[in-house]
């Protein structure tokens, strides 16, 4: 967790605290953790759901998949995820959070389905693939169908 102050030209940090250590290690280059389940199950690579071998890659899957919910979200999709997560308060909660933040001053956020230069079928393929509400997802078939592989 930060604490920070953001003026015209600079953030300046205040504070800082690490939250969520329950399952923290420090790992030296080349070492990796095996065989447990860490991790939030939300955030949780998928190497980590199956208990293989956890390290930093592990953990650069889970910041991106936080981020997932700026770039490749909409406020249906969110509505969906939610609904799909169910009455996990907590989750819900964090959730509502990483949403509401993705549009504050300090995130440079900019939704993928705007994003400048991208092919249009790969647009909406890579958008329902990574869609927030797990009922609207593409299937296997439907992606092997799609029109972005037609010429695959």
């Amino acid at each position: 967790m930060v604490n920070c102050q953001s003026g015209d030209a600079e953030t300046i940090v205040e504070d800082t605290q690490l939250i969520d250590l329950e399952n923290a290690a420090y790992l030296p280059k080349g070492r990796c953790i095996k065989g447990m389940l860490a991790g939030n199950d939300n955030w949780r690579s998928p190497e980590a759901h199956f208990k293989g071998e956890l390290n930093k890659p592990t953990d650069m899957f889970a910041f991106g998949a936080v981020r997932q919910v700026s770039y490749f979200g909409d406020q249906e999709g969110m509505n969906g995820l939610l609904r799909h997560v169910g009455d996990d308060e907590i989750n819900c909660h964090v959730l509502r959070m990483l949403w509401d933040e993705r549009t504050d001053d300090h995130i440079p956020y900019i939704s993928f389905s705007v994003w400048p230069d991208i092919d249009p079928a790969f647009r909406d393929l890579i958008g329902r693939l990574m869609n927030l509400d797990p009922a609207k997802r593409l299937t296997a078939p439907e992606v092997l169908r799609h029109p972005w592989f037609m010429d695959v």
